[in-house]
């Protein structure tokens, strides 16, 4: 069942010339390579664009950053210094204050402090003999009767001690206070 057919075309049918000519096949293609190249060569300047933006922003940035830390560490300086001159004033007024109240006191009021001061260094109750000048006498015999050291320590008028001074003396020596230096030594703690 084959069956043979011919087709038979007119001259008039056939096309005289080319459909596509070489030419244009040939500037085709060279159209696509320039685009292609047109293309990776704007690829290229878009990809060195953004470098160069990343790059320039960075350096703003860190520029940024260089000068905000300068800036800080200005204020950081100066916070330091205000902190430092405001606690020497604070120190001053305090010595001052204390000084102050010191010298308020009364002599009763510095005897019975010498005493707490002399008794807080004495951790043993030991048998001593605690010296003062005669006019402390009769406020350090009150505060010795209420104190722990009441049946250990004897107290003894010296009028050659000065009259703001103790002295506790026992078998091992003699431990000598007296105002001026308490004071000092207050007056220091608190510049502490």
């Amino acid at each position: 069942m084959l069956a043979k057919r011919r087709l038979v075309l007119s001259s008039s049918a056939v096309l005289v010339t080319d459909i596509l000519r070489r030419e244009d096949l040939a500037g085709t293609v060279l159209a696509a390579e320039v685009l292609d190249n047109a293309r990776a060569e704007a690829e290229q300047m878009l990809a060195a664009a953004h470098a160069k933006a990343q790059h320039e922003k960075d350096q703003a940035l860190a520029h940024f950053w260089n000068s905000a830390n300068g800036f800080l560490e200005q204020l950081e300086q100066q916070r330091l210094a205000l902190v430092e001159e405001s606690m020497e004033a604070v120190e001053t007024l305090l010595n001052e204050a204390l000084a102050e109240l010191l010298d308020q006191t009364t002599l009763a009021e510095r005897s019975r402090a010498l005493m707490r001061h002399l008794a807080a260094g004495q951790t043993a109750e030991t048998t001593a003999v605690l010296s003062a000048h005669p006019d402390l006498l009769d406020s350090l015999g009150e505060w010795l009767s209420a104190s722990r050291f009441a049946g250990h320590w004897q107290l003894k008028a010296d009028p050659a001690l000065a009259p703001q001074t103790l002295r506790l003396s026992d078998a091992n020596g003699a431990f000598d206070i007296d105002w001026d230096s308490l004071r000092r030594g207050l007056a220091g703690s608190s510049a502490q």
